[in-house]
Order: structure tokens, then sequence, then C-alpha cells
């Protein structure tokens, strides 16, 4: 099958949707440990964990999306290492998006259960361990998380290369109004 012309409408909603939930979920994450322990600590793990739930599943359709329907060959005349690096970075980006919501959820189940999504469907992983299991499992879900912030914060940096300097149609791909093929 030929590579699409452009992205479609659902990968954009896709692509915009899990980039507003990271923008929500990051200060989230930052507000949530730095507030100190009582009730609006707790509203704040609680929503940070929904979300992250949402995003999860944003993802799963995002990787859907993608393996049916594929993604619009790089502009011509970009160098061989920008295609390496756009290829890498992608496979990174795909990757981590998909293993920090895993890992909360792993870690939160086996620590804090019940997981509930917003407070009322029980999502709780079968595992257990108490913090000694959780613990480890959050460290590196937040080890993850700062790398994906710093993945996010090149991939903007590049499509703003692209757009600003390159003055190519990468960005306009993602925003426009284009029809797919």
């Amino acid at each position: 099958m030929p590579a699409p012309q452009a992205y479609s409408p659902a990968q954009k909603l896709l692509h915009w949707g899990f980039a507003l939930l990271v923008f929500i979920l990051v200060p989230l994450a930052i507000a949530m440990t730095n507030v100190g322990e009582g009730p609006l600590q707790n509203q704040l793990y609680e929503w940070h964990k929904s979300f992250g739930l949402v995003a999860l599943c944003l993802v799963l359709a995002r990787i859907l999306v993608r393996l049916s329907r594929g993604a619009p060959e790089l502009e011509v005349g970009i160098p061989t290492w920008q295609k390496r690096a756009a290829g890498l970075s992608h496979a990174a980006l795909y990757g981590l998006i998909l293993i920090v919501p895993l890992l909360g959820w792993a870690g939160t189940s086996a620590c804090c259960a019940p997981v509930k999504l917003f407070w009322t469907i029980p999502l709780t992983l079968p595992i257990s361990g108490g913090m000694a299991m959780g613990g480890p499992i959050l460290t590196v879900h937040t080890i993850a998380a700062f790398a994906l912030v710093a993945l996010v914060a090149l991939h903007v940096g590049a499509a703003l290369h692209h757009h600003l300097i390159r003055r190519d149609g990468t960005l306009r791909r993602m925003l426009g109004a284009r029809t797919a093929t």
C-alpha cells in the first residue's frame, strides 16, 4: 500500500489529543508531588491516574491507526541523518507514550490500589507487593516520563525547525485541513 499524502483526521485528532493530555499530566504530576499530603494531593493523584488511563487508551488507538494507515513520506531533500533521527525519535516517542502510562498503572496498582477511572470504574491491575513492588516501578515511570518530556521538546523543536527554517510542509501535514489519501 502506498504511503498516504497526509495524516488522516483521526491521526491528527489522536496526535493533538495526546499532546493535550501530556500538557495536563505533567503539571498534575509536578503539583501532586509538591503540594504536600492531604485531600488536595489525593485529588491530584486521582486526576493524574485517570488522565493517564485515558492517555493509554489514546496511545493504543494511535498505534492501531498508525499500523493500519501508515504515515506520509518525509519531505524531499531531508538529509539522511535527519531521516534516521526522525525514525528513531518517532519510535522512541511511541515506545515512551506506551510505557509511561503502563508503568504508572502497574506501579499504582501494586502500591496504592484501588485504581479507578475518574473515581468510578475500577481498573486495578492484579499486581501486589505494596511500595516494595510499586515504588521501583513508579521510579522507572518517573524517569521514563522525564525522557518523554525531553523527547517531546525535541519533537516540537524539530517541527518548528521544519516550519520556520526549512519552510517545508512537515508541520502543515499535522496541522492543515488537507484531505488525506
